[in-house]
């Protein structure tokens, strides 16, 4: 009771989650022991307590799953397992060798590559860790981050499986698919110039409303699970099944970080659409470039309407997370 007075509300016990999760940041607001004149220090005063995004106090904010380490780890072992016994049964059948020519060259094109993206991914989501007020939001950031190296080592795993038994390309080609690749180029430059924004709330903003939910769609729903089991790899649209349940948690965590930004002070609305609306071109952008590649499969799918829904969902993403705070 002494060590967690503060957090009591009556005469409740506190849950775990409570207990590991609340008031972590020593430093928040501006308690550093380092000087004013520490460049660190500067930084998280400009972009942390500088943030165009103005709360008064996180406390209301709970993550709907609340997760711990301890929560975090047994769900995704068990999770795990189902992907390695599906790999597993990849390995032990003759799966790899049935696949079409043409849609092993597909993967190598437009699948494998996608580990850059990720890469990206992790790393803003990282770094909405390491800049949050809340050590809430830093845990969510953080088990956030671990998901997206989570997929990314799933699809390496993939391309080094596809390569052993089915030899031939060169991994090399992936990383300059990324750089030069036509279908990949308004990602790579949407990626890099979040990766600069610095504000912790745009860079949330801009990584959980703008990017993911067309993103997420287009790996897990899309390339990996309709237009993979129209090309009869149904293996891996089990896969991005499993990998799509962490997607799920990450927009309902920000949806919830949102609403309480926007009830403690409801401009915060207007300015997440402000941010929205600034990226959604290129984003827009992002995802016609990579669904056109639909076409490009053995058995393709229409560009077109793949984009739509796409874009459709992530729109409705937003109306989502804002509420009813959303304007006309």
């Amino acid at each position: 009771m002494k060590t967690y007075s503060r957090l009591y509300a009556g005469r409740r016990r506190l849950s775990d989650y409570e207990i590991v999760s609340s008031d972590l940041h020593y430093t928040y607001p501006s308690r550093f022991e380092l000087g004013d004149g520490s460049p660190v220090v500067q930084w998280y005063r400009e972009f942390r307590e500088g943030s165009q995004l103005r709360v008064r106090t996180w406390a209301a904010f709970s993550d709907p799953r609340q997760t711990t380490y301890t929560s975090y780890t047994a769900l995704q072992d068990r999770r795990e397992r189902v992907v390695d016994d599906l790999f597993e049964e990849i390995d032990e059948t003759a799966y790899d060798d049935q696949l079409d020519d043409g849609w092993v060259s597909f993967l190598h094109k437009h699948y494998f590559p996608l580990r850059f993206p990720l890469h990206g991914l992790e790393m803003l989501a990282a770094y909405v860790g390491q800049m949050a007020p809340s050590s809430r939001i830093t845990n969510c950031a953080a088990f956030q981050a671990a998901d997206e190296l989570r997929r990314l080592q799933r699809i390496a795993y993939r391309t080094a499986q596809l390569g052993v038994h089915r030899p031939g390309y060169d991994p090399v080609e992936h990383r300059t698919g990324w750089e030069e690749g036509a279908s990949f180029q308004p990602l790579r430059e949407l990626i890099e110039r979040a990766l600069i924004r610095y504000d912790w709330a745009e860079a949330f903003v801009l990584l959980n409303v703008v990017i993911k939910p067309r993103l997420d769609r287009w790996i897990n729903r899309e390339l990996a699970a309709a237009l993979a089991y129209a090309n009869s790899d149904p293996v891996l649209r089990s896969v991005h099944f499993s990998l799509g349940q962490d997607s799920e948690w990450h927009r309902r965590w920000t949806a919830a970080a949102l609403q309480v930004a926007i009830a403690d002070h409801p401009v915060n609305a207007e300015l997440v659409q402000r941010w929205v609306a600034e990226w959604r071109p290129l984003a827009d952008r992002a995802v016609d470039a990579l669904a056109a590649v639909a076409s490009q499969a053995p058995q393709p799918l229409t560009a077109t309407e793949i984009g739509n829904r796409i874009v459709a969902g992530a729109e409705a993403d937003v109306e989502a997370m804002l509420g009813t705070h959303r304007s006309a």
